[in-house]
């Protein structure tokens, strides 16, 4: 699993590393029973305070994704698939709206976001 922050992005840090996380664990890349990185190692990699690692992971662990067990740290727990199914269709939902409000900005048309999403869907490896 691989983690990237943005410190220039409106969404606060633990926002970040929780979406990855939780994206990573829904999409099956982490699977049940697979530890999280530990706390001081993410927060040490990705250059930020332990305090904020550990407010994302309770976060998964309160949203029922994770659980911590003595010894092991934070642990991937077994998700329903249609839960998990729908926790991704919302993501790209999500997205959706917000690629409608950066094409409106720029000006683009539906033609125009249907060219490059087919682009990128070509492309994507």
């Amino acid at each position: 699993m691989r983690v990237v922050v943005s410190t220039s992005s409106s969404t606060p840090i633990y926002e970040q590393i929780k979406d990855q996380v939780r994206s990573s664990i829904l999409s099956g890349e982490t699977q049940a029973g697979q530890a999280l990185p530990s706390l001081r190692q993410l927060a040490a990699d990705l250059r930020v305070s332990i305090i904020t690692v550990t407010r994302a992971y309770n976060d998964l662990a309160a949203e029922g994704l994770v659980k911590s067990e003595h010894g092991r740290g934070f642990v991937v727990l077994v998700v329903d698939p249609e839960i998990a199914r729908a926790a991704l269709q919302e993501r790209v939902d999500d997205v959706l709206r917000e690629l409608r409000i950066a094409a409106r900005h720029a000006g683009l048309s539906t033609s125009d976001i249907h060219h490059r999403l087919d682009e990128t869907w070509r492309n994507d490896d």
